[in-house]
């Protein structure tokens, strides 16, 4: 027997004793689709859309806190009340957010990790909206979680419907999944702004889904990841005093640069934040990321400044595509326009508007990659305004395809 071959016969015994081992069905008969990446492959004179940081990097202010942090604080497990003190004073012009209401995170996607393992998953459904942010709904499945998403539609510039939203089935009793068995919506998930569209749905929207929901004690999880990419009087951590059912995820990955720092965090009422102290590492967010975070929380001009460049950029698109009476055969789906992502699809079927973006030095993000969109999309997170050249040129050749 070859080597190869024996080789080949220790992997499937490997792989049958693994599988024995009473893994959870799901991880078993699923494959988990993310556009994560721990490795980044740029041609030379290329620039990078695909990330969904802020290219802008994080507040230099940053990097003076990091100097002057004390090394002494390393030894201990992380107590810093910083962070926590910079969140408060970040929402007392819109609410009073108490400590109690407050639960840090390893980033916003831990946090979406952490609320989706205090329900129960048995029989259970959330209701999202497709396309929207795949390692969310993923990790749902691989916990036996039905996901049911409202279908965003292209002949409507993927334009988010309040109206047909609300008159989805989770306000009647009962869902009637694909194999005809009965079951309840546990939770709803909206990421506002939505990603990888970057539109952004009125908080007075939001507010009529959580009432409904309410109704069927059925909670709501508003996931902010970008939401510094929209006015902050938008955010629906305003609404959390008022309505149990509410629960809200922030980051300063996205506005704040810091997603190498990995901080997030959940507001949402006291009772469900100590469900979910229940279920995590009591030390999540180290010591220096508590301290540069808040440091970050005081520079709300860093953001503004981004978004006004975000803004620049995508109205100079709209502009080379036609935003009345479309140039060519690329278009924009209804976004944002100070959010620092948008989404793109072509006319031509059988394109791959990743493989074109490539062939450009440009680096996005497959639309094959969220549930809804195919290869003929693409999303983009907008660049720093010095290397927007590279990606206008690229869109305005595509558009003559």
């Amino acid at each position: 027997m070859s080597g190869d071959s024996q080789t080949a016969i220790t992997r499937i015994v490997l792989k049958e004793s693994i599988v024995s081992m009473k893994i959870r069905k799901q991880l078993l008969e699923q494959e988990k689709i993310s556009y994560a990446m721990d490795h980044i492959e740029l041609a030379e004179g290329g620039v990078d859309c695909s990330e969904g940081c802020n290219p802008y990097g994080f507040p230099p202010e940053c990097v003076e806190a990091l100097k002057n942090f004390d090394p002494a604080k390393l030894g201990p497990y992380p107590h810093s009340d910083a962070l926590y003190d910079a969140i408060r004073d970040f929402w007392k012009d819109q609410i009073d957010v108490e400590r109690g209401n407050i639960l840090l995170a390893d980033g916003s996607i831990n946090a979406l990790y952490i609320i989706n393992n205090i329900f129960d998953t048995h029989n259970s459904v959330v209701l999202g909206i497709s396309p929207q942010f795949t390692d969310y709904y993923m990790n749902a499945e691989m916990i036996g979680i039905e996901y049911a998403p409202y279908q965003l539609k292209k002949e409507n510039n993927y334009k988010f419907d309040t109206y047909e939203f609300l008159s989805m089935n989770y306000i009647t009793d009962t869902y009637a999944s694909a194999s005809s068995s009965t079951k309840s919506y546990n939770f709803i998930y909206i990421d506002n702004p939505n990603n990888p569209t970057g539109q952004c749905i009125d908080v007075s929207d939001i507010e009529e889904i959580i009432k409904g929901a309410l109704k069927k004690d059925i909670t709501v999880i508003i996931d902010e990841a970008y939401g510094d990419f929209m006015p902050k009087e938008n955010s629906a951590v305003q609404l959390f005093a008022k309505y149990p059912n509410l629960v809200v995820v922030r980051t300063l990955s996205k506005g704040y640069g810091l997603a190498g720092m990995r901080i997030g965090y959940i507001i949402a009422h006291k009772d469900l934040i100590g469900y979910m102290n229940k279920m995590v590492n009591p030390y999540m967010v180290g010591e220096i990321a508590r301290e540069i975070g808040a440091e970050a929380l005081k520079h709300t001009e860093f953001v503004e400044k981004s978004k006004a460049d975000f803004a620049t950029m995508k109205v100079t698109i709209k502009e080379a595509l036609g935003a009345d009476t479309p140039s060519g055969r690329l278009h924009m789906a209804e976004t944002l326009d100070t959010n620092s992502l948008l989404l793109l699809y072509h006319d031509d079927k059988n394109i791959n508007l990743k493989n074109e973006f490539l062939k450009r030095k440009v680096l996005v993000i497959d639309g094959y990659d969220f549930r809804g969109l195919d290869a003929t999309s693409a999303r983009i997170r907008l660049p720093r305004i010095d290397e927007f050249p590279v990606l206008l040129q690229a869109i305005q050749e595509i558009n003559k395809l």
